[in-house]
């Protein structure tokens, strides 16, 4: 401003000096200068002033645009020192699962509705928290408060490696050797999240500690490692595991990595350790496997060998690889070993005309192995490995280079040259490439069922499910089968679209085709069912997977026992685990998902199959984590049996190695069980016996056992419990004093509840919330003192705590009982619209008996016709109970009728109508309707009448008989009512 008023005053001086040059004799004059007296000024000076005013102008500007230029860069030395430098935030590494980012972010439903930076944004913030806190815990030597898999994510989130994390682990458990269950309960988070990395390293520092992890975790690194071709860390997991606890699954597992590496002996040791199956099951080595291990022996000519193990295991044999292996046999003209494996493919169950055709094919149909550039079957195979090594990188004109080289070669190509390049296309995102090589390949006669399977999957990644049909069929008018592959990649596709009755028309597309489901399938029609899927759906993938060819893994058990929890079908899930067992197919399962199996019985209260499980625990030797033992305690708890959660923690407290399973959180659902029941004195008995075990108790423990003093009015051993947690150094939170306030309140001792809220707010660590002046509110009402009640709300609404409808109920009770019914009116409609919510039938109860109360029954019955014209607001049967008792009490029993016909919808009433669209008569509830029946039996002629005209119109329209008898000489209180509950809608109460 000041710049631009110098700038002005300059172009005036110009301006004037301007005018004084075209006309001289004319003398420049300004009523504003005091030079103006003389008349005129000179050239020079109009000129001097000019230049001066331009150069103050121009020094001033100069000045303002310095001073705007420091306090910027002041402002971003700011930003930079607090926030940091924008992008290097966003490099940080993220660690990547299976469906994305992995870790302790937002919890999904809050962070799928952001943008992708505002969830990274509260990880970076939330990350450093949870490692602060951790290093805070550790640094005292106690258990962290937080779950360990948050502090293990937030170190990933951090960018610390899986060795730097172990041993942080490992140090905070020199310092705490509490800590080891919580590290036991690890493995099987990371097996979840598939962090195979991180699995191993504490799987090893367990074993370091002497702690022996549960032998599925082991299975699940080793099926990890598997998946990703890992096979000399396969065989190094299983040696960390005693053999007579390795499981048929792990041996197979073991044997496959043995296959992979060309170990012919040792896929053959671990399958001679396995134990044959019982009559009717699986074997649990894949079909896949099994071709693989056929190829080794047919390489060593053991051929026989091998077959007569499979024999044993009940092996099957994947018919497609199986035909391959037997094309490829007679393409080296082994005659002898083609008959070797014709011998066992048929013994193992491979139709028979189905081989010979198979090796018919290979004898008379051969490939050219070499050609001009001379190379071999295995020369052709190395470049295949190389084209698909270009295609891992995605590095498309890699594989291109290769494949272009190969074809100028001069080398009659495979199928799986040209299979290998498509899949190439596919993955690195060039379709239009795709498109014309799968065309070439057409024309060549080289496509077959694999490389319309790319093209598939293609098709179906863009959405284009219209041309992956068409597709299909110009696959089966080729003369080529759709295969597993095939039909998996159609359902998924229906799968990720929530097509359901498109899923199940593919399921029974690919029956009728021949071709069996396998457990790929199973796992995708699981996955796509959720709690609102039909328990009927869940029914046709059970039947499904009792018919699959391969064993049950646990994996796929894991996801039929989620999906029965989702859908809450626990009846579904004992008759197949019943079934499964009488089979002797059943898979061992794992503490995690005997946990979650035993949480599910326990929340739809069947007791006694939480108890069948557990015992099944026992007997199959699966050792319980601090979770399962968590998931039993807490399913008795929840069903009333406190007293066999307490013997349970007891028993595995006197067991040596279960007792560092248990822990805090177990011992507080324990205490929470006797604290419902209101049993004090073992409340008490279990928090010192859990001091004297030297388990820790954290907030929320001792946030249970005031909870349990406040609701059995044992406020006076709440002082105890606050010196102990000042003694432990664990610090109270906002619950803690809200349950002492509302204890206090509880007991009529508002003093002591206002001395704890002032004390709070002098604290300064938290702020009073809507529920503890609510409590407040709620004991002043209990012992009328208003003035103190309306002091609370002026300062709860200072303290920007908006009014509910709760708080609003209390207010009416304080001031119905200090004959204060006006201000109680204004109160309700000005509270609610200054805050923005409509009362809801809670309060018009409350103003009914405040109205009753202060013995003005017509405005009380003018609330009816307020409320019912709400349409956002529901009257209940407690609505029409009060106001027909208020009736009654105000000595007006046809009143109370009338309410009761409204109540009902009958004729004959003067009472509005619900407003609502969806209104039905809620009735009156059984107790009030008996009252009212005795009072005006008890009263006059006309009252008499008029009742027996109601009860049969009840009783006709709405289904209700209310039938009393009174005996000669008896009182009202003789009365019987007997309820016949029939008919529409609730009235028959």
């Amino acid at each position: 401003a000041q710049g631009s008023d110098l700038l002005l005053r300059s172009v005036l001086s110009v301006a004037q000096f301007a005018a004084w040059i075209a006309d001289p004799g004319k003398p420049t004059s300004s009523s504003s200068d005091p030079r103006s007296a003389s008349g005129s000024i000179s050239a020079d000076m109009a000129l001097f002033n000019a230049v001066s005013n331009l150069a103050s102008a121009l020094t001033e500007a100069a000045s303002l645009v310095w001073m705007e230029l420091a306090m910027f860069g002041l402002a971003a030395m700011c930003y930079i020192f607090f926030i940091g430098i924008p992008g290097l935030s966003a490099a940080k590494p993220v660690r990547k699962g299976k469906a994305g980012v992995v870790g302790k972010a937002p919890s999904s439903g809050a962070c799928s509705a952001k943008p992708l930076e505002t969830c990274e944004t509260a990880v970076d913030k939330a990350s450093p928290e949870t490692l602060g806190r951790w290093e805070q815990a550790k640094s005292r030597g106690e258990v962290p408060p937080q779950d360990l898999a948050s502090v293990v994510d937030a170190m990933s989130e951090l960018g610390k490696s899986s060795s730097d994390t172990v041993n942080e682990l490992r140090s905070a458990l020199d310092k705490s050797p509490a800590l080891l269950p919580s590290i036991a309960s690890l493995p099987s988070a990371f097996l979840r999240d598939d962090r195979v990395d991180m699995l191993d390293v504490t799987l090893a520092l367990l074993e370091e500690r002497g702690h022996v992890a549960d032998v599925s975790m082991y299975a699940g690194l080793m099926a990890a490692q598997l998946r990703r071709r890992n096979y000399v860390g396969v065989a190094a997991t299983g040696a960390r595991v005693a053999s007579d606890a390795l499981t048929p699954r792990m041996l197979a597992i073991l044997a496959s990595a043995a296959a992979q590496r060309g170990s012919l002996d040792e896929a053959l040791a671990q399958l001679q350790q396995m134990s044959a199956p019982v009559e009717g099951a699986k074997s649990p080595l894949a079909p896949t496997v099994g071709v693989q291990i056929l190829a080794l022996a047919a390489k060593e000519n053991r051929v026989p060998v091998a077959a007569e193990e499979f024999q044993r295991l009940c092996v099957r044999l994947d018919d497609k690889q199986f035909q391959d292996l037997l094309m490829a046999e007679g393409r080296r003209c082994s005659a002898e070993i083609g008959e070797h494996l014709l011998s066992a493919g048929v013994a193992l169950g491979v139709p028979l005309e189905f081989a010979r055709a198979a090796l018919a094919k290979a004898q008379t149909t051969k490939y050219v192995a070499a050609g001009a550039g001379g190379a071999s079957i295995g020369e052709l195979q190395r470049y295949a490995s190389m084209i698909k090594t270009h295609t891992k990188e995605r590095d498309l004109k890699g594989a291109a280079a290769v494949f272009e080289r190969l074809c100028s070669s001069g080398t009659s190509l495979t199928p799986l040259i040209y299979n290998c390049f498509l899949d190439a296309c596919v993955q690195c995102g060039d379709f239009e490439r795709a498109s014309t090589h799968f065309q070439e390949m057409k024309h060549l006669n080289v496509a077959d069922t694999v490389g319309y399977n790319t093209m598939l999957k293609a098709h179906l990644s863009l959405g284009q499910s219209e041309e992956a049909r068409n597709l299909v069929k110009e696959m089966t008018a080729r003369g080529l089968s759709a295969n597993k592959v095939t039909y998996n990649e159609l359902l998924h596709a229906k799968v990720m679209s929530k097509d359901r009755r498109g899923m199940w028309s593919v399921v029974e597309e690919m029956q009728q085709a021949g071709v069996k489901p396998n457990s790929v399938t199973c796992s995708i029609i699981l996955k796509s069912l959720t709690g609102y899927s039909q328990p009927s759906d869940l029914r046709r993938v059970i039947e499904l997977i009792d018919n699959i060819e391969e064993c049950i893994d646990e994996v796929l058990f894991s996801s039929v026992i989620e999906a029965c929890i989702r859908i809450k079908e626990m009846d579904l899930l004992s008759e197949l685990m019943k079934r499964y067992r009488q089979r002797g197919g059943f898979v061992n399962l794992s503490a995690p998902t005997y946990g979650s199996m035993i949480k599910a019985y326990g929340q739809a209260g069947d007791v006694h199959r939480v108890q069948e499980l557990w015992a099944e625990m026992q007997e199959q030797g699966v050792k319980p984590t601090s979770i399962t033992l968590g998931c039993l305690t807490e399913a008795l708890v929840v069903n009333n049996k406190a007293q066999e959660a307490w013997d349970l923690v007891r028993q595995q407290m006197e067991d040596e190695e279960r007792r560092g399973c248990i822990n805090t959180v177990i011992y507080s659902t324990v205490l929470k069980g006797f604290a419902v029941t209101r049993c004090m004195e073992k409340v008490f008995i279990v928090y010192e016996e859990m001091r004297a075990s030297g388990i820790p108790c954290n907030t929320i423990t001792y946030n249970t056992m005031l909870d349990a003093c406040a609701k059995s009015y044992a406020m006076g051993r709440a002082s105890k419990l606050l010196e102990d947690m000042a003694e432990t150094c664990v610090e109270p939170d906002i619950i803690t004093y809200s349950t002492i306030i509302k204890g206090y309140c509880v007991e009529g001792d508002v003093d002591r509840a206002f001395h704890v809220l002032a004390e709070m707010k002098k604290d300064g660590k938290f702020k009073p919330d809507e529920i503890m002046y609510n409590s407040i509110l709620d004991g002043c009402a209990k012992q009328h003192r208003v003035d103190e009640a309306l002091k609370v709300l002026d300062e709860m609404r200072a303290s920007g705590i908006a009014p509910s409808n709760y708080t609003l109920s209390i207010l009416v009770k304080v001031l119905g009982h200090a004959r204060r019914l006006p201000q109680a009116f204004e109160m309700v409609e000005s509270l609610s619209k200054q805050h923005g919510f409509r009362p809801n039938v809670q309060v018009y109860t409350c103003l009914v008996q405040a109205c009753v109360h202060n013995r003005q029954l017509e405005k009380a019955l003018s609330l009816h016709d307020t409320m019912v014209a709400d349409v956002g607001c529901a009257v209940d049967d407690k609505f029409y109970a009060v106001l027909a008792r208020g009736c009654l009490q105000m000595r007006q029993p046809l009143k109370a009728l009338e309410v009761v016909r409204a109540a009902y919808q009958l004729p004959g009433h003067g009472l509005a109508a619900s407003a609502r669209r969806d209104r039905r008569p809620v009735g009156v509830d059984a107790k009030a309707l008996e009252e009212i029946a005795s009072k005006l039996q008890a009263a006059g002629r006309e009252e008499r009448e008029e009742w027996s005209k109601l009860s049969g119109e009840l009783e006709k329209s709405c289904g209700v008989r209310v039938s009393s008898e009174c005996s000669p000489g008896a009182g009202r209180d003789a009365w019987r009512r007997h309820t016949v509950v029939g008919g529409r809608g609730r009235g028959g109460q």
